[in-house]
Order: C-alpha cells, then structure tokens, then sequence
C-alpha cells in the first residue's frame, strides 16, 4: 500500500537544520563563482539529448505531444554548453548551476556545478577547491584519464569491463601491473607503451600545477560517457563529492565539474 505521505526511493525530503545548511552550502558556492565572474543558468528539466551523456538505462524516459523521445536532465554539461552556444549565444564563457539530476527508476541528484566553455581544466578545479575551502573541507582528489583505459584494451585483449572491474589475474604485461601500481606523480614513463606514457604525462602535469595532495588511478573507468581526456573525483568514505574533467560539446573544449550536494551534507551535518 502507497500511503499519501509516502516518498518514493531515491527522492529528496529536507526541512529543518538539513535544509538550512543546503542553504548554506549552496549559498558559499554561489559567493565562489560570483567572485570567479561566473553566469548563473537554470536548464530545463526535460532534455532530447541525454543519451550523449548516459547510458539508456540510466534514464527516466517518457515523449512529448509529438511523440518524440525526452528525458528528465539525468545529466547537466552538455545541455547546458549546447543551450549557451545555440540558444543564447552569449559571450559569457563561464556558468554555474544549482539543480538536481534524475536518474533512474526515481533517483533524485542535487548539484552543484560549473560548466567552463574553452577553459583550463587546472582553473576548473581550482574553483572546486575554493567552494571546499569556504566550507572547511579537504577531501582525497584522485586523477584519471578517459583514454588510458581505452588504449590499454587496445594494446591488449582485454575489455573494459576487464579494467572497471581490476580482473588482475588477466594483466599479463609487465607494464600493466605496474600501472596498476601508480598512484603518485614520481613516475618513470620509459616503463610504460608511449601511447599511455603521453598521457600519464598530462596527468603529471595537472598535478604539478595544483597544489594540492593527489592520486593517479590511470585505469579507472569512467560512467560519462563526454570525457574526453582527464577527469578526477573528490572521495570521502567510499562516495563521490564532487567530479569534474574535459570534454567536448559542438567540436568546442570545455572544462566542468559538480558536486554532489547530498553526499557534501552527509559529511557536513554528520
């Protein structure tokens, strides 16, 4: 029995100090990408376009009056960077949001990100880094790259699911298991294919450039599927605060991130 009171799984109630410190929380990034000169924008809910970003199976979908195909937003980037390129044709380069996701069969996402169109992923994160900042908060940042995984299947016989999963009885090569093993900038990049090697690098090299204590997981597979090239996540007891990395949208580069609101205040408010 469904009462009238009833919430469904994966929808979001908050009153009370809950949602006054979302308030606040949501408040801080907005002071943060204010200062960086960052246009706020609102996209709509319903999207034609989501399965460049997600799976099919991730997606709440339903038609409209002429029967085509939408989505309820399961994602925020690409809508957004297309919406600002073809609708309002601004020049503002620079975007934030507050807003939530879906995905299915009734999962509610609340976020916070920003959407950079042409920028500097090493800017990017640095803007991530202030929001956390003004909150107090440090989180573990780990670093990956969207085409090591891919290159490493094509160099050997293995799948993807292969390296999402670690089947690392399957690693034959020397320079695989020692892939495996990186986790830090100190890194000899003669040990490993120079197709891999020319990426590592990149990876060596955002680092270098932040400051700030991190770790590489060069085969870690990605569920997005618009990165392009580097991506990284913030982690904090096995979830995911935030994520952010490079793609394109209409030939165009672009840099983005989001934080995720509820994990955030699951920390904050203990």
């Amino acid at each position: 029995m469904i009462f009238s009171h009833d919430i469904p799984d994966g929808a979001k109630l908050y009153f009370g100090k809950k949602a006054k410190i979302k308030r606040e929380i949501e408040h801080i990034a907005s002071e943060v990408f204010e200062n960086e000169e960052y246009e706020e924008i609102v996209s709509p809910y319903f999207s034609y376009h989501q399965l460049e970003a997600l799976n099919e199976k991730e997606l709440i979908r339903f038609t409209d009056k002429e029967n085509r195909t939408l989505a309820l937003r399961g994602d925020s980037s690409i809508d957004i960077i297309r919406i600002v390129l073809k609708r309002l044709k601004s020049e503002a380069k620079k975007w934030f949001y507050i807003q939530p996701v879906f995905r299915a069969p009734s999962t509610e996402i609340n976020q916070i990100g920003a959407e950079y169109l042409e920028g500097d992923l090493v800017e990017v994160l640095n803007t991530n880094l202030n929001i956390f900042k003004r909150l107090n908060k440090h989180y573990p940042l780990i670093i990956s790259h969207i085409q090591i995984p891919q290159i490493v299947c094509e160099l050997t016989d293995l799948s993807l699911d292969d390296i999402k999963h670690m089947r690392v009885y399957k690693f034959k090569e020397k320079w695989l298991k020692d892939l495996v093993k990186i986790d830090n900038k100190d890194i000899n990049l003669k040990l490993f294919p120079e197709e891999i090697a020319k990426h590592l690098k990149e990876m060596i090299e955002l680092a270098k450039k932040t400051n700030y204590d991190i770790i590489l997981a060069p085969l870690y597979v990605a569920n997005l599927k618009y990165y392009t090239g580097i991506f990284y996540r913030f982690i904090n007891n096995n979830e995911i605060i935030a994520k952010g990395g490079e793609y394109k949208v209409e030939g165009i580069k672009s840099s983005g991130f989001s934080i995720y609101t509820d994990n955030l205040l699951k920390d904050i408010d203990g």
